[in-house]
């Protein structure tokens, strides 16, 4: 064979086997100019549904210090204290009542210089800018900032911020105290659905701490039954309360991995915790009774038709077990339960991976975002991409602010929108997505698929 035959052959192939590649990767055909304007414009405008928060109420903030610590509320502290800055000038400076917006801003300013290029620092001066004109946290700015924040909080400024500026049709509230809820539905016309935190019935590690935890229900209990009775009536108020749904955070205190425990095995650690009540438990001892109520407020969830919330993948805070909060402990609960939607909050980071098999191979495990395009966009870009090539676009949530602060799911809700659209432009520039259907998974992840996996119906915008 001579060498311009070789040539030739090696020609053809190259040109065959690279059509093949490429027709692997592009499926629909080139968009028309102008795409990509399109795309982040229509993102823009869409209005949406913010599946996670722990929004304080308006009066609650009213009454609480205003100035450009206010930015820093929740997961910026974490950040500072991972820099270097001391815990007690994180919280109780940063935070005090009684400390001048010049001491606080001594005490963060360093901090700041370090951990402003994170996403928790890029929250902070996105609202900054948008919301109060300042286009930087400085030396020469602070001062500023904290008097237009002074200035904004007054009655009416959460509907602001939300329904105006965020165009956030309605928030699903995290409530931890089942006894006598926060006053925060419909708020000052923000339209607030609230999910009750049920961590205090199995994250226990003793029988008194367990009493202290249900004490405020006034129903005594001594035996394994009389703690399900109560478990039972507590549910069932609640749901008269009008709970759009349950969410657990366990993974804060133990691994996710839970298993069906018998009664008869449950019973025998209940009455061990009895029998010597001031001694507190190692985790393997408690966790045979903890995992029996996990799964006890999953067939109540299953009862009335509730969807339920679960923390995955990175806790707040400084130091923990990331391994705790691996999704995939989870399984034996997807498989005993499928008539309950459980929502993976956080996108599992850093366990993108495992959330996205856990979505696809189960009907009744939904991925929600919430949070993660303010610890990495980056991240919720790379895996949102994932998300879509690999699980129904139906199951997929993209925004929630997971904020006290109003500031806070502002900023959130403008990283959400730029990881979506970046991400579906891309998507659509590689001829993987037209831009019709790009389009249209903008609009289920950012509010549709929210209102109808969280029952949320009817809803609209006022």
């Amino acid at each position: 064979m001579n060498q311009l035959m070789r040539t030739t052959i090696i020609s053809i192939l190259i040109s065959f086997f690279g059509q093949g590649l490429n027709a692997q990767s592009t499926i629909s055909v080139l968009p028309k100019p102008g795409f990509e304007k399109r795309i982040q414009n229509a993102v823009n405008a869409i209005r949406l549904i913010d599946t996670h928060e722990h929004l304080m109420s308006e009066t609650e903030a009213l009454a609480s210090p205003a100035d450009f610590s206010t930015l820093f509320t929740n997961y910026q502290q974490s950040d500072l204290i991972s820099s270097g800055m001391a815990p007690d000038k994180a919280y109780s400076t940063l935070k005090g009542k009684d400390k001048g917006v010049d001491e606080k801003w001594s005490a963060t300013k360093d901090g700041w210089a370090n951990m402003r290029t994170t996403a928790y620092g890029r929250s902070v001066l996105i609202a900054a800018r948008d919301l109060y004109g300042i286009a930087d946290l400085n030396e020469l700015t602070y001062g500023e900032l904290s008097k237009r924040i002074r200035e904004a909080h007054k009655k009416g400024y959460y509907e602001t911020i939300l329904k105006q500026k965020a165009k956030i049709d309605a928030c699903l509230i995290m409530e931890y105290n089942t006894t006598n809820p926060r006053d925060v539905v419909n708020e000052g016309n923000c339209n607030f659905r609230r999910f009750f935190v049920y961590d205090k019935y199995c994250s226990f590690f003793g029988y008194n701490k367990m009493r202290t935890r249900l004490s405020n229900y006034g129903i005594e209990f001594s035996t394994l039954p009389q703690l399900e009775s109560l478990i039972d009536t507590v549910f069932a108020q609640d749901v008269k309360k009008g709970i759009q749904g349950a969410k657990f955070g366990v993974a804060y205190y133990r691994t996710l991995k839970f298993d069906d425990v018998s009664r008869e095995n449950a019973t025998a650690v209940f009455e061990k915790m009895k029998s010597n009540p001031d001694h507190i438990y190692l985790f393997e001892e408690a966790k045979p009774l903890q995992d029996f109520i996990f799964f006890k407020l999953l067939s109540l969830c299953e009862k009335y038709k509730l969807p339920v919330q679960i923390h995955t993948g990175l806790q707040t805070g400084s130091g923990n077990e990331i391994t705790n909060a691996n999704p995939t402990g989870l399984a034996k609960a997807f498989f005993k339960f499928p008539g309950v939607k459980f929502c993976l909050l956080h996108a599992g980071y850093p366990y993108g991976g495992e959330m996205a098999t856990l979505a696809k191979n189960f009907p009744n495990v939904y991925i929600d975002m919430a949070w993660s395009a303010l610890i990495s966009p980056a991240y919720t870009r790379r895996y949102l991409q994932e998300f879509i090539e690999t699980v129904p676009n139906n199951k997929i949530m993209a925004y929630g602010g997971d904020s006290q602060t109003v500031e806070g799911a502002y900023g959130a809700s403008v990283l959400a929108r730029e990881t979506v659209a970046s991400t579906l432009i891309q998507m659509v520039k590689e001829a993987y997505l037209t831009e019709s259907e790009a389009l249209d998974v903008a609009k289920k992840i950012l509010r549709e698929n929210a209102i109808n996996i969280y029952n949320l119906k009817p809803m609209s915008h006022n």
